[in-house]
């Protein structure tokens, strides 16, 4: 959890023995991309002001030298075959378990370090790479600028217009749509391209397709390991990227196609070998989760949620959800210490609702107080805590029914808030990738058990590596697993 980052910036796309990798964050600012002098002005200056903003925005780059030389020799040979061969690019590892990719005008090109850990061969991280390229030569951050300045004159026109209220909201609705059925339709097109790019690289087209299942299996553990329902077909007509399901149909067509003219490459071990002692899962500084606890290092904090839930470490907030729908918010907002919690409780915890029940207590040793808030739809039960200076920690429990037993999971959360020691801030030692080789007799449930994870163990074992329901390992196989 960022607390002081407020900004998340959403990509295209859409977590050996040793533990000691040479990964970490950059603190240098990476390379401009090199233009070669073949880049608009216009676009290269686009890409030039938002890279800081974007690096920024997932805690920085990674600083992997062997991975990095592996990216960028990937792109080296994509290069020729693009359909832009005079166009320079640069590629920057982000320090995110998040899975996503991206790019800027002016050929800057984003993987997190969760979308690297997720592929599993030269031809998956050559489909990733040559999918971002093919947004760059075709111009797409462009087009959906002009189409989105288009969008926002004609509904200001309308707005005028109509002057109704309900007709407004409709028609901006509709350019909504619009604008994310013309992405959707771009990410087809990227694709498309993308496979005939690796293609003519040499690299083996159905890395794409394998890529894509890879993400459809991992969006699907996700939604389980936090207790969501999910379609996997389901398109919300707001959303930029078609899905999953329809890019794996039209990327096996387009790599059927390629396959027939090109033969390919697949390298497994040399991939992996690259992958050794990568960062996985959350950065401690910005706090994780292991289990049901979140530890934040740095803030010096921890606290638990009840059995059942599920805790998810996002850059504003750590979420928990529970099987049955209800959902636990933990933040932090900044309150002047002369206003007492209950002051600030009864103006403000959950603005538009009315607050009773305000009542202070001490949690942790520290003065706190909770109160119950009711809106139309919504009932809350909420805990602040107060913090260093005028740092006040909050746990909001939102259920449609608050009934005694939620409010008793509340109280259970916000009453597990303490503070810890240096010594054992210090402790803490982050996830990271490691490759190990399958011995005779290992099996997909021994090598899962020794996942640094207690729940969903081969689940997990089984999208990281790729390997569907009914797939073993076979002695002497590169495999990942998480250790720390």
């Amino acid at each position: 959890m960022a607390l002081s980052l407020a900004l998340v910036l959403a990509g295209c796309s859409g977590g050996l023995t040793g533990l000691g990798g040479t990964g970490g964050v950059a603190n240098l600012s990476p390379q401009p991309a090199r233009h070669d002098g073949a880049y608009d002005a216009r676009e290269a200056a686009l890409g030039a002001r938002e890279h800081p903003e974007v690096v920024a925005a997932f805690g920085g780059a990674y600083a992997d030298p062997q991975l990095q030389a592996y990216l960028d020799r990937t792109i080296q040979r994509l290069r020729p075959a693009s359909d832009r061969p005079d166009y320079g690019y640069r590629v920057t590892i982000l320090n995110s378990p998040s899975i996503n990719a991206f790019s800027l005008p002016g050929g800057y090109i984003y993987v997190t370090r969760g979308l690297l850990a997720l592929a599993n061969d030269s031809a998956e991280v050559a489909a990733v790479l040559a999918h971002e390229m093919a947004h760059v030569t075709a111009r797409h951050a462009i087009e959906r600028e002009q189409k989105a300045a288009n969008a926002a004159v004609v509904s200001q026109v309308v707005n005028d217009m109509v002057g109704d209220p309900e007709a407004g909201a409709a028609a901006v609705a509709q350019t909504r749509g619009a604008l994310a059925q013309f992405s959707r339709q771009q990410e087809l097109a990227a694709d498309e391209i993308g496979i005939r790019t690796m293609a003519k690289a040499g690299y083996d087209p159905d890395g794409a397709v394998t890529f894509l299942r890879a993400l459809e299996r991992q969006v699907s553990l996700q939604s389980k390991i936090l207790n969501q329902e999910r379609e996997a077909g389901r398109v919300d007509i707001f959303s930029s990227h078609p899905a999953t399901p329809q890019r794996i149909l039209a990327a096996e067509a387009g790599a059927r196609a390629m396959a027939a003219a090109y033969r390919g490459e697949r390298d497994r071990d040399g991939y992996l070998r690259t992958l050794q002692g990568l960062a996985y899962g959350d950065d401690p500084k910005e706090g994780f989760v292991r289990d049901r606890t979140f530890i934040h290092p740095g803030l010096g904090i921890t606290f638990s949620v009840p059995e059942g839930y599920a805790l998810e470490n996002t850059p504003s907030a750590v979420v928990g959800f529970s099987p049955g729908g209800d959902i636990i918010r933990f933040d932090a907002v900044s309150v002047a210490r002369e206003v007492s919690l209950e002051t600030y409780l009864k103006q403000d915890a959950v603005r538009g609702g009315d607050v009773s029940e305000v009542t202070p207590v001490t949690i942790g040793g520290l003065s706190a107080a909770t109160a119950i808030v009711r809106s139309d739809d919504w009932e809350f039960a909420v805990a602040a805590i107060r913090g260093n200076g005028t740092d006040v920690y909050r746990f909001i429990l939102a259920s449609r029914q608050l009934h005694d037993g939620l409010r008793r999971e509340l109280a259970q959360s916000a009453g597990s808030f303490r503070l810890i020691s240096s010594q054992e801030a210090r402790a803490v030692r982050p996830q990271r990738v490691e490759i190990v080789q399958a011995r005779p007799g290992d099996s997909v449930g021994s090598l899962a058990a020794r996942m640094d994870f207690s729940d969903h163990r081969e689940d997990r074992f089984r999208a990281l590596n790729g390997l569907s329901p009914g797939d073993r390992v076979q002695p002497g196989q590169l495999v990942k697993i998480v250790a720390r």
